[in-house]
């Protein structure tokens, strides 16, 4: 039974990777998906199926979202177009650095930025205004601390 629920799931992924790695065809998108991708159509086949993968996916999440979830996406997305490019490309290279954490270091990081949302608005703002006023070498000696600081895993 183990041996055919494997080999099932093998089979599964394999046929996955293979549509990933041929794309999705247009006529395979739901009719939400093509209304959401139509500025792509003319040029859809010739997208990589990454990209192709990667558009269909956010489409159906699209479809998905109410009307003040994608009145927020869109102010964010509008938000991110501008930035200079130089914001962008240190976000995404922080973002990187972010993703090679090991998890328990992004789940650390992620429950840090929680704690930090959940305090009073005055209190945030003390506390970047404390950061904004050190040195550099006070800055990472502080970074320093934190990264050699044994964890608590009380509070997470």
């Amino acid at each position: 039974m183990k041996a055919r629920v494997f080999i099932t799931i093998a089979a599964l992924t394999f046929a996955a990777m293979a549509m990933a790695a041929d794309g999705i065809a247009w006529d395979e998108l739901n009719e939400a998906q093509q209304r959401v991708l139509s500025n792509f159509s003319d040029n859809w086949e010739t997208l990589a199926a990454e990209r192709q993968e990667a558009l269909s996916l956010g489409a159906e999440r699209w479809s998905s979202m109410t009307t003040a979830q994608r009145d927020a996406a869109q102010k964010r997305f509008r938000q991110w177009r501008d930035l200079p490019p130089a914001r962008r490309d240190l976000i995404r290279e922080r973002y990187q650095q972010f993703r090679d954490m090991p998890l328990d270091e992004q789940k650390r990081l992620r429950n840090a930025v929680q704690r930090f949302q959940r305090m009073p608005i005055e209190r945030r703002q003390q506390l970047r205004d404390r950061f904004r006023d050190l040195t550099p070498e006070q800055r990472d000696r502080m970074r320093e601390r934190a990264t050699d600081r044994p964890r608590s895993t009380a509070r997470d």
